[in-house]
């Protein structure tokens, strides 16, 4: 079954342990595909209640996991102007400089960020043609909702290869030929696949939202993975589609299904699922999800294991970027909600002191001091960026989040309505009354007027690490503005990744992205 979390998901929980087995059974000769796949199976006695067609897609779902993982962090984040691992006195993460160069846009075609996601994001990709090939041989129509569950999971993969790549093979089939070398299709005509993908499947996906089908792709998914489509249209294909992003929108935001949270942070406690404003979720937990979510660990400094009594050492890396902090003003609850600074305490009220302190570069002394300035982003003291702390850090627990990560959010769905409708009329009172609405639960003032500037920074105060800020600065033509770490303006090829050098050298049918040649 798809893994779930405690509290209101024990039902779904007991189960998890019995996920594994279920999908090795029924995956377990794909690898070979003259072999008899069904040799092992009884047609007539597998696959026949719920819970063994929920365990059976659990692969697909689970897969999801990976976005919050390991070398997406820098894929997803590190380019925007949020956050940047710096390099740090004393060797943290100095290294090669490849965590740098995502930051500061000198990254080359051996980049082992972008090499690690391609390579994940199209397992995952395989994964989902894996699953929708074993469903479609036992029975294409009985098991129609599943199949078009998994190809909507699919097609949400290629939304985030089409943001970051944008030109890439689409490959829809698990029984390829012996050899088989996808070639690269045009950004168009992924933005063609993965529209077709959701207008013919979402017919039969869920509108019900409940405890059953938290976590499950449903129709508002496949809404909201439209809605991010047709936003981004004009970037990916050169003709904007807002009257059909505004659809989208409406139609979530019509379906009576979602409502505005009361308050910002009970979005990102560590038992969110029962969260209003959850359209999609991927699930974690952080004694069942293995290595899951690690943003804490990557974060914070050695010493602040003390603050929480973390069970695991943090790494002292990921650092909200100095611009993007001061973007919150004092009276911003998300300020307060988000960011770790100033001066760390242990969990006991004692001053927490670093062990590595340089008092030839650390004027504040050996307490530590988180502040919003670095000296540079190749070489910086290792107190220096403010701390994220954005989803709840248990006190006691081992550094994982027990948080599940909303890949979409009705606050979202409304600032994207704001927008578009501001881009259709600038004058337009609707887009300007859900912008303050955002506004007002953030206690900040409401605004009389709404700009390019303010919209994009709204969207980059409600929706920080949410996974949006990349699009959000190339559809406002801002990623390749300058910065404190990027004090120049970068070429805009790299508005696109580029096609990861092994991949090119193992097949002659990919294509590099313009500007990496």
């Amino acid at each position: 079954m798809i893994p779930y979390k405690q509290g209101s998901m024990d039902l779904a929980k007991a189960i998890v342990s019995r996920i594994s087995v279920v999908i090795f059974l029924l995956f377990m000769s794909c690898t070979d595909l003259d072999e008899t796949i069904y040799s092992q199976l009884d047609n007539e006695k597998f696959l026949q209640t719920e819970e063994e067609i929920l365990s059976a897609l659990g692969a697909a779902y689970s897969g999801l996991r990976t976005f919050q993982k390991n070398d997406h962090l820098w894929t997803v984040y590190c380019t925007t102007d949020e956050v940047a691992i710096p390099g740090r006195t004393g060797g943290d993460w100095a290294g090669d400089g490849q965590d740098q160069q995502m930051t500061d846009h000198t990254w080359s075609t051996n980049n082992r960020f972008f090499r690690g996601s391609w390579e994940a994001f199209f397992a995952q990709i395989n994964t989902c043609n894996r699953i929708i090939y074993q469903l479609e041989g036992l029975d294409k129509d009985r098991y129609a909702k599943y199949i078009s569950e998994v190809k909507t999971i699919r097609a949400l993969w290629y939304l985030w290869l089409i943001d970051m790549w944008g030109n890439v093979p689409i490959v829809d089939r698990f029984d390829v030929p012996e050899g088989y070398l996808p070639a690269t299709s045009s950004r168009t005509e992924v933005y063609d696949f993965i529209e077709k993908e959701i207008t013919e499947n979402i017919a039969n996906l869920s509108t019900e939202k409940s405890v059953t089908t938290y976590a499950r792709v449903d129709q508002w998914t496949a809404k909201a993975i439209l809605a991010k489509l047709y936003l981004n249209a004009e970037v990916y294909t050169g003709t904007a589609q807002w009257q059909k992003a505004l659809d989208a929108c409406n139609d979530i935001i019509g379906s009576g299904q979602f409502t505005f949270s009361t308050t910002y942070g009970e979005n990102f406690s560590s038992e969110n699922q029962n969260s209003t404003e959850a359209i999609f979720a991927i699930t974690f937990d952080d004694i069942y999800t293995e290595w899951g979510w690690i943003l804490p660990l990557v974060s914070l400094h050695y010493s602040s294991q003390q603050t929480f009594n973390l069970t695991n050492g943090p790494w002292n890396g990921l650092s909200v970027q100095t611009e993007f902090f001061y973007r919150y003003g004092d009276e911003d609850i998300r300020r307060e909600h988000n960011f770790l600074w100033g001066p760390q305490f242990a969990s006991t009220g004692e001053p927490l002191v670093d062990g590595g302190y340089e008092p030839e570069l650390d004027p504040d002394g050996p307490e530590i001091n988180f502040t919003p300035e670095f000296v540079s982003l190749y070489n910086t003291i290792r107190q220096s960026g403010v701390r994220i702390k954005k989803w709840e850090i248990e006190m006691g627990g081992n550094g994982f989040l027990n948080s599940d990560f909303f890949v979409f959010r009705y606050s979202d769905i409304l600032l994207m309505k704001a927008e578009i409708l501001w881009r259709m009329n600038p004058a337009d009172t609707e887009a300007l009354q859900l912008v303050n609405q955002i506004r007002e639960r953030a206690g900040v003032e409401p605004w009389d007027t709404l700009s390019e500037q303010g919209l994009l920074d709204e969207r980059g105060r409600e929706l920080f690490m949410e996974g949006w800020r990349r699009s959000d600065m190339i559809r406002f033509d801002r990623y390749n503005d300058p910065t404190i770490f990027k004090p120049y303006e970068s070429e805009a090829f790299r508005r696109l990744y580029p096609i990861p050098k092994d991949q090119l050298d193992a097949n002659p049918n990919l294509e590099p992205n313009p500007g990496y040649y």
